[in-house]
């Protein structure tokens, strides 16, 4: 019975007694406002009484995975709660869904829900609404509860070839005898018997004194050359929506380039052309992992700068470090030129294509030039492929 009834049935029965002086009719209106004070006291007391907690199983997940929450709602007073509704307004793709619930006096009520998250991103845990009625739905009160947390989501990642090893210069090794000695990165991991090729600057003549023959040292990129990502972020990457589309097919692929760099010890950069002009300065470990992981989940294709243009200005910088992977779907082809010429004599840089055309409403599939693959070793990628099964030999077609 909703209000507007009880109060109807308090004023017709109200009047008739009035002017009938029947006792019943007396008797059935003040039932009725009883009725009402009761249910009042009632919603008003056990809405004060009511406590909500949630807990996630973790504040970063990876996309894909099964992700995991507890719900915890606590009644603090004596008084049952017949009618409980839980609603849950997260943002977050395939949010719980609303439950509904008993509560006793002084009980408390666990329960757990999954979900499994397909877009990376950050989503607030949050707000959530509590729905309560006394036991005849007179007054209802809903209770709302603020954010408590929020859950960082990373794009997946696959095991990929090595697409920076072909052309890659190892610096300062034994075997690299008739090279000419090249600048290192001033981290010395340690020292080692002098080889013919490295230069003066590498003999630790502390180490020479005390040996009694000559003694060079050791640098933390001789476990591997440097590795920049340079990641395509302008607004060419919108074709397509959610899991299936441009954007998130380039990220997924810089994702796994450098988590499977960061595995085998290399040290790595990351650099974007979004509007922010994203830049990671290289290092190694699981900071370094963090950190590119956590501005890759929170990318957005809202650059402006041409791709060409960001390599001819940020690449020179790069110069010698190591090797570089481009992920675009840029099909101008302008970024080629900007990337031979930035790049260190000797070296091959590798690109990852996303074909834009294969993510839009009517599919056309595009082929990588010739020409390019006189430059660089392309891999291509269009919607529907199986990441995780990347064939460097397919990607490399060209026409």
């Amino acid at each position: 019975m909703s209000r507007a009834s009880l109060l109807g049935v308090v004023v017709v029965t109200g009047f008739f007694a009035f002017i009938n002086g029947v006792e019943l009719a007396f008797l059935v209106v003040y039932a009725s406002v009883l009725v009402v004070l009761l249910s009042l006291a009632w919603s008003w007391w056990t809405a004060r009484s009511i406590s909500f907690s949630r807990e996630p199983s973790g504040e970063v997940q990876m996309a894909g995975a099964v992700f995991v929450q507890r719900f915890t709602i606590a009644n603090g007073c004596g008084l049952p709660v017949p009618m409980l509704e839980v609603r849950d307004r997260s943002e977050f793709p395939g949010r719980l869904p609303s439950r509904g619930l008993a509560v006793g006096g002084h009980q408390t009520s666990v329960w757990e829900e999954q979900v499994r998250l397909s877009v990376r991103g950050r989503y607030e845990l949050g707000p959530t609404e509590v729905r309560l009625s006394d036991p005849f739905g007179l007054f209802p009160h809903t209770i709302r509860f603020a954010s408590q947390s929020s859950v960082l989501v990373y794009p997946v990642v696959h095991q990929l070839p090595d697409m920076a090893a072909t052309g890659g210069i190892r610096t300062g090794l034994p075997g690299d005898r008739g090279r000419h000695p090249r600048d290192l990165p001033p981290s010395a991991a340690g020292v080692r018997e002098h080889d013919p090729a490295d230069g003066i600057n590498r003999i630790h003549w502390i180490s020479t004194a005390r040996q009694g023959r000559l003694m060079s040292r050791t640098f933390d990129a001789e476990d591997g050359t440097d590795l920049l990502i340079v990641l395509d972020l302008r607004r060419a990457l919108r074709q397509g929506s959610g899991p299936e589309s441009a954007l998130e097919y380039a990220i997924t692929m810089a994702a796994s380039v450098a988590y499977g760099a960061l595995r085998q010890g290399r040290s790595v950069a990351l650099m974007a052309t979004d509007r922010q002009s994203t830049t990671i300065v290289p290092g190694r470990g699981p900071q370094q992992q963090k950190l590119i992981m956590e501005s890759l989940a929170l990318a957005i294709a809202d650059g402006q700068t041409s791709l060409a243009e960001a390599l001819s200005y940020r690449l020179p910088r790069w110069r010698a470090r190591g090797n570089v992977v481009v992920v675009t779907s840029d099909a101008s082809g302008e970024w080629i030129g900007a990337l031979a010429a930035a790049s260190q004599p000797g070296q091959r840089a590798a690109a990852v294509f996303v074909d834009p055309g294969s993510f839009a409403a009517a599919p056309s599939l595009a082929r990588i030039p010739a020409q390019w693959r006189l430059v660089v070793d392309i891999w291509m990628v269009r919607r529907g492929e199986d990441l995780a099964r990347l064939d460097p030999q397919r990607g490399r077609e060209v026409v």
